[in-house]
């Protein structure tokens, strides 16, 4: 696959996303003309923001799994053509409980649609241009989030509240063509899909987010039984996880993803930044509208500066991320939005000028495109294709269980105090993303470019065959160690396991500085081969041994080494 085919398959994949997360903050501003147009309280009308939000967060669980058995392209183009007609139905609904409907049948295409985009982006780029396509996915998506006010506003102001389904007809049709055009076929992979498990992590997820969400009415309105809902969904997940932890990494949900720092890290880090994100230019919005008198339109006018610059932004995170790190990328963002939001609290509360409050939320759209392509990263480098199904549905249902809290929590703050408060709560909530961000691996895996060349032979004899790389140019070689390292040649159809020893061998006397890279389970001929080699982890310094038979002891429990730490990754 050419690298422009790629970039042209990510392209779509965007666009997808971006309706997707444009919708579901879009609507949020067009809920007022929508109750006072069917003729709802807003009690109700409250629903069609929840019922989205349920549809969309309960079958996240198993739609990663789904792609893996029925294929990722085929299983996002099937979200994509239930969204697409929800979208319809949404637009032509005769009244408010036909609206909810079809709202819930959105979130099920949404559902099937979102673990997609990231279990595609990783089988179709490598380090270091994965983080580039992740930069690029997650700014479409931040930029998306923080646009959604934006074009609601205007949309609703022009056109009434069915233009902001209908605007998702023309994009998904487009969506659904290019993806078509330049989107793989996935391989397959015979994965089982356990009925008990899944019906038991559906009803288990739905029982936390009713719980989390609640009802407007009813004993589902209380605090203590929805708490007690929480807990029961809670245990019921986890003691269909424990049941099915001897599957590996055939299980729904492979406990082996949470022995990997940087998957629970990266969730970690996304759950919280999504609480916030997700929920923040609602209280601005009623500040805008309802206590300063502005319309949408114009209220939207007041976050143009913060969409503009979340596109601006964008091209940086990519290569921020490659050079510094993806914990520098993160704690940018992160920064920036707990400072963003904050500030913006502040102004608000003390009735600031548009101006103030309109750069204040600036600084939120340039957090948009930092803080979510490093967590993304963190979350799926280390999966293989075994598990990048599940890793991938994983990390986005307890994003979206953050931002389905989020929203809960805003609510009842707005219920009870002011704008600004709700505001402060969200900043608050942010620094658990800021405290993620510092336990990100400081710098992303070295990538080295260069020809396979003939070494001394000495590890073939010693029974550890290797292939000595010869970097090209301006390649920045790794200090010396032994590390876990990924191997990829032409005539590969993916990266293999390595490990690599970089360094003068002072075991051997008179010996240069090489790159040394003995590729687990393979034994072939690659001399001549241009290849690329990604450098992970170091396990260890290099060292003087005695003599031949300790190094070899030393490089046998080097491998042990290296196969647990990717068999956990």
């Amino acid at each position: 696959m050419t690298p422009a085919r790629r970039w042209l398959a990510l392209g779509g994949l965007c666009l997808g996303f971006f309706m997707l997360l444009l919708d579901s903050t879009i609507v949020s501003v067009a809920l007022p003309d929508i109750g006072s147009n069917l003729g709802t309280e807003a009690s109700l009308s409250v629903w069609v923001n929840s019922a989205y939000l349920f549809a969309f967060a309960v079958p996240l669980l198993v739609a990663g799994r789904l792609g893996d058995r029925l294929g990722h392209r085929r299983v996002y183009l099937l979200g994509l053509a239930v969204f697409t007609v929800a979208s319809v139905g949404c637009a032509f609904a005769p009244g408010i409980g036909a609206l909810i409907v079809w709202r819930a049948v959105q979130g099920v295409g949404a559902a099937l649609l979102t673990p997609q985009c990231l279990t595609v982006i990783r089988s179709l780029f490598e380090p270091p241009r994965l983080a580039v396509a992740l930069a690029v996915w997650s700014a479409g998506g931040g930029a998306a989030t923080v646009a959604g006010p934006i074009v609601g506003g205007v949309l609703v102001e022009a056109w009434g509240w069915p233009s902001v389904f209908l605007v998702n007809v023309p994009v998904g049709i487009v969506t659904a063509v290019a993806v078509l055009r330049f989107v793989p076929v996935s391989r397959r992979i015979a994965v089982p899909l356990p009925v008990l498990a899944v019906v038991g992590v559906t009803a288990g997820v739905f029982a936390v987010v009713v719980g989390v969400q609640g009802t407007g009415d009813g004993v589902l309105a209380a605090p203590l039984p929805r708490v007690g809902l929480v807990v029961l969904g809670a245990l019921v997940v986890a003691a269909v996880l424990t049941v099915q932890r001897r599957a590996g990494d055939r299980a729904l949900v492979p406990l082996g993803l949470f022995r990997d720092r940087g998957f629970v890290t990266g969730s970690w880090g996304a759950t919280a930044a999504s609480f916030c994100v997700g929920s923040a230019p609602i209280p601005l919005m009623l500040d805008l509208q309802d206590g300063r008198g502005l319309g949408p339109g114009a209220a939207a006018l007041v976050l143009v500066p913060m969409g503009v610059a979340c596109l601006a932004a964008a091209p940086f995170v990519g290569r921020t991320t490659n050079t510094a790190g993806p914990r520098a990328t993160a704690t940018i963002g992160a920064v920036l939005l707990v400072v963003s939001v904050a500030l913006t609290a502040v102004l608000i509360g003390t009735a600031a000028p548009l101006w103030a409050v309109a750069t204040a939320f600036t600084g939120f759209g340039v957090a948009n495109a930092f803080v979510w392509s490093p967590f993304s990263l963190a979350a799926v480098l280390g999966a293989g294709p075994a598990t990048i199904g599940a890793a991938s549905s994983t990390f986005n249902t307890v994003k979206q269980l953050g931002a389905v809290l989020g929203s809960t929590v805003t609510a009842v703050l707005l219920a009870v105090s002011t704008d600004a408060v709700a505001l402060g709560a969200l900043a608050l909530a942010a620094l658990g993303a800021l405290a993620a961000a510092a336990s990100l691996p400081g710098r992303a895996p070295a990538v080295l470019t260069g020809a396979v060349v003939h070494g001394a032979g000495v590890g073939h004899g010693l029974g550890f065959p290797t292939a000595n790389l010869l970097p090209d140019d301006g390649g920045a070689v790794p200090s010396d160690g032994v590390y876990v390292g990924w191997l990829t040649a032409p005539t590969w159809s993916g990266a293999r396991e390595a490990l690599v020893s970089i360094g003068s061998n002072s075991t051997f006397a008179d010996r240069p500085r090489t790159v040394e890279i003995h590729v687990l389970d393979f034994d072939g001929d690659l001399y001549g081969t241009p290849v690329e080699l990604t450098v992970g982890r170091r396990l260890r310094r290099q060292r003087t041994f005695p003599g031949p038979d300790a190094l070899v002891a030393a490089m046998r429990a080097d491998e042990r080494r290296a196969r647990t730490l990717l068999a956990r990754s």
